[in-house]
């Protein structure tokens, strides 16, 4: 018998007894498309073009910094394009419909389910059933291909005293360590594309190191982390009669990838209050048409916006002023895919890296200044 057919028999073997996701040949590792995070921008310095979608990953930050909201978008893009469901473990019980529609909308909201674990080990277990299937509970594995675990620091545990005022030490993180090692083998097993958000803890030590509860075991189960921060742009406006913040810049670093190279920032704008001009979550139409402006996909003359996909205007396809660009395409959800295929692929063949993403040490903070490759918002005449 040639050897490739003892191996192939081998594996027809194993996989009998250990199941078809468990053993294949090297050749048939299966190449998975990633999960796009919702800003073009962060796409970019992920290095893939996304989230990678059978691995686990972080989004750590301050308070609201926009990492829940985040992880959603990229939850929606997951559903537009996988006929599996999605599912929101909820630790800290926070999150309300409101705002899970606002955000993933109505059609895709149906393929969301929420979990509320009463600890981080009943979550492991959840988990564990939702991503490689119950026999007991009559559930196939590989169901889902999307969980987001909202938090890792704020997850509670069963490792406690019943007595609150006597001590127990590194709960939370035997809990979570429990949580990374199953997230780690059944997100790459059954294709499931994991993300825990995550809170910083003040570095006492004075070096504002990057630092974030969860122990040792969730670092090292985590494929990429993400450092969320505010930037010092603001973003105002008058909401009946009063001048009010809705929203601000934000600088994303990815301070792990072990799918490129680490040490990319991505900046772009977020909007926490929502309004009919901008919206809620990341401004996607300010990055379409800066980053549009920056590859040459999109081209400026004055105040004219220039691409065949664009209305017809004496000849050329063009419109007038930066707000009717935005409600034009803001309007076509097509549109907006064909415009944002395009300016990925002028990123990926293009030399745009420092004015996109700009590389530094994947350990250092991130610089508490305004991040040059953000436009404001000033800077796009309209007529």
């Amino acid at each position: 018998m040639p050897k490739n057919d003892m191996a192939q028999k081998l594996v027809g073997q194993l996989q009998e007894k250990y199941g078809t996701n468990s053993v294949m040949m090297a050749r048939d590792i299966p190449k998975r498309p990633p999960v796009s995070s919702g800003t073009l921008a962060l796409d970019f310095a992920m290095g893939i073009g996304g989230f990678p979608s059978d691995r686990v990953g972080e989004i750590a930050g301050a308070e609201s910094t926009g990492k829940t909201t985040l992880a959603l978008l990229s939850m929606a893009n997951f559903l537009d394009n996988d006929k599996r469901g999605a599912v929101i473990l909820d630790t800290e019980h926070k999150l309300d419909s409101d705002w899970i529609k606002q955000l993933i909308g109505e059609e895709r909201e149906s393929r969301v389910m929420v979990l509320w674990p009463d600890s981080i080990e009943q979550a492991s277990n959840m988990y564990t059933a939702v991503v490689a299937g119950d026999e007991k509970l009559k559930i196939a594995p590989g169901l889902t291909g999307f969980v987001l675990l909202d938090s890792i620091g704020g997850s509670p545990t069963i490792r406690r005293n019943d007595d609150a005022e006597v001590g127990n030490y590194g709960g939370n993180a035997m809990g979570v360590g429990e949580f990374a090692r199953r997230a780690a083998g059944h997100s790459h097993k059954y294709n499931c594309c994991t993300i825990g958000i995550n809170q910083v803890r003040a570095d006492m030590s004075g070096y504002n190191r990057h630092l974030v509860p969860g122990g040792h075991g969730w670092l090292h189960a985590c494929t990429w982390r993400l450092q969320v921060k505010k930037g010092k742009g603001k973003a105002t406006e008058k909401i009946n009669g009063e001048e009010m913040q809705i929203g601000f810049e934000v600088a994303c670093k990815v301070v792990k990838n072990g799918v490129a190279a680490p040490g990319r920032t991505a900046s772009y704008w977020f909007y926490n209050v929502p309004t009919e001009k901008y919206g809620f979550g990341v401004d996607r139409m300010e990055e379409i048409i800066r980053l549009g402006i920056l590859t040459g996909v999109i081209e400026r003359r004055g105040a004219w916006y220039h691409h065949p996909l664009l209305p017809e205007d004496k000849g050329e396809h063009k419109l007038l002023g930066r707000d009717r660009l935005v409600d034009h395409i803001r309007g076509d959800a097509g549109l907006q895919k064909q415009f944002s295929a395009q300016i990925t692929g002028a990123l990926r063949s293009g030399d745009y890296g420092a004015d996109v993403a700009p590389v530094s040490d994947p350990d250092a903070p991130i610089e508490d200044s305004k991040y040059p490759n953000l436009l404001t918002q000033g800077e796009f005449p309209d007529a």
